[in-house]
Order: structure tokens, then C-alpha cells, then sequence
């Protein structure tokens, strides 16, 4: 039996550079902007991403992108 994937929600998540901790590890601050239209490119989403990131204080350790789906038969 087939089965799809529907998408419920999209977030963008950026994650930026917050100091370093005790062993000497770069430690993270992430930023997450939920509500990420469907139909969004992922080329779309990342330019998207280095803007915002560009907007904060502290150096840019990456973009990632959460999908959250249902598997529903079809």
C-alpha cells in the first residue's frame, strides 16, 4: 500500500556563535522562524537565512531547515 508524506510544519532554524565554553567548544544560539510557506525553495531559504544572519551580532555556524510530516496511506 502507498503511502504519502504530508508536511505540518516548516521552522528555519539559524544558529550563531554565543562564546566559547570551559573546554574550549564553540557554543551555539539558535534562532528559530516558524510558519515557512510549503513552497518554499531551499535556495529561497537560505538566501533567506544569510539575511537574517547578517542582521545579528554574531558570527553565522549554519542554517538548517525542520520538517515535520505525517505518513498517511493513500
Amino acid at each position: 500500500m502507498p503511502i504519502n508524506q504530508q508536511l505540518i510544519k516548516r521552522s528555519l532554524v539559524i544558529n550563531v556563535e554565543d562564546g566559547v565554553n570551559a573546554d574550549g567548544s564553540t557554543r551555539t544560539k539558535s534562532r528559530t522562524y516558524s510558519e515557512i510557506k510549503e513552497d518554499s525553495t531551499v535556495e529561497n531559504l537560505f538566501s533567506a537565512g544569510n539575511a537574517l544572519a547578517s542582521l545579528m551580532a554574531s558570527p553565522l555556524v549554519n542554517i538548517t531547515l525542520n520538517d515535520r510530516s505525517e505518513l498517511v496511506e493513500a
